[in-house]
Order: C-alpha cells, then structure tokens, then sequence
C-alpha cells in the first residue's frame, strides 16, 4: 500500500514538471532530463513511469480531453441555449486553463503534435467546431445580431480562453472567475449588438 502512495505520488510529480515544461518550452525542445531537473527524482523513477517524451505529452493530451469531454458533457446535458453554452464553454475552459497546468499543456501540445501521434483525436479541432456550431446557431436564433461569420466569433472566443492564461494579473484584481465572467459580458454585450457593417 505505502509502495502504491508513493508510485502514485512519483506518476502525478512527473506529470506536473512535464506540463510545466511543456507550456514552458513546447514539445520540440522540452527535454526528459529538463522534466526530471524540475523534481527531485532521477531519470530511472521517470522512465518507471513513462517510456519516452512522446508518451508523457500524450498523457497529457488525453488528460486535456479528458476535462474537455467533461465540460462538454456538462454543458450538453444542461441543455442550454447557444449563446448561454459559448458563455459556460468559454468561461469553464479558461478557468481550467488558468488553475490546470495540465490542461494548458494539453492545448499547447495539441497545437504543436502532429495528429498521428495525439490518441485522443485533434482536440483544438472538437474546441473549434463546438465554437462556429454553436455560434452558428446563436445567429439563426437572433442571439448573436453582430454582423460577422460564426468562424470569426469562434476565433475571438478561442482567442479569448487561451489568451486568458496569459494576461497579467493587476494587483487587487478580481478572482480568476470573476474576471473570465467580465470578459465574457464585454464580448457578449459586442456580440448582441448589430454594430457597423464589415465593409464600413
């Protein structure tokens, strides 16, 4: 039982200095020696637990779908309407870029893998295509009156959420949340109004 805990506690600190490298460094110049620099574990402890580089991003990336197919799960089964459903996706999964550093490598990692190497399918793509749908629908429903294509307001909201982690946070600012939920009445209030014609 003692030898589980700490196998278990080796597997999650290996995990976590990854995903720090990873949204540090990118996938062609993190290294495992750079991995295991930031633990206080020798080489041999990391590949007890992973074979190689590729096969720790690939955890990694499964653990991004993994929270992804949650959030979608949960927005899905809310059934909300779609303007309501880009407002739970956006402010869920910045949040969740924000605290998981997991789930930041993930994305990064899924930018910078070539597809035949992520298990878990192309998972900005999923991100992607739930974005223009439901923008889509938000349009034909009169949610959406912005002039615009549903793949330009796809390209501000995902902008928005992996943007969001990078943001410098001023001192006294609102909580993490809070501060996803006012960027997200900004874009909204923009998005319900018709404003200017794009050839203006």
């Amino acid at each position: 039982m003692v030898k589980q805990e700490r196998a278990r506690r080796t597997y999650e600190a290996i995990l976590d200095a990854a995903a720090e490298e990873f949204v540090s460094l990118g996938y062609t110049r993190t290294t495992l020696g750079g991995v295991v620099a930031r633990t206080d574990l020798t080489k041999g402890a990391l590949y007890g637990h992973f074979s190689s580089k590729e096969d720790l991003a690939r955890t990694l990336v499964r653990h991004g779908a993994a929270v992804w197919a949650g959030l979608l799960a949960d927005i899905e089964s809310a059934r909300l309407a779609p303007l309501k459903a880009l407002r739970s996706l956006t402010v869920s999964l910045a949040g969740r870029l924000w605290s998981d550093v997991r789930v930041r490598a993930a994305f990064r990692l899924a930018s910078e893998m070539p597809g035949d190497a992520l298990e878990s399918g192309p998972l900005l793509t999923e991100v992607w295509d739930f974005l223009v749908g439901h923008a889509k629908q938000a349009q034909a429903d009169g949610e959406i009156r912005m002039r615009c294509s549903p793949e330009s307001v796809a390209q501000l909201l995902l902008s928005l959420v992996l943007g969001f982690q990078h943001l410098p946070v001023p001192r006294g600012d609102l909580p993490a949340k809070d501060r996803i939920e006012e960027l997200w009445v900004i874009v909204a209030t923009a998005l319900r109004s018709p404003g200017p014609a794009l050839d203006a």
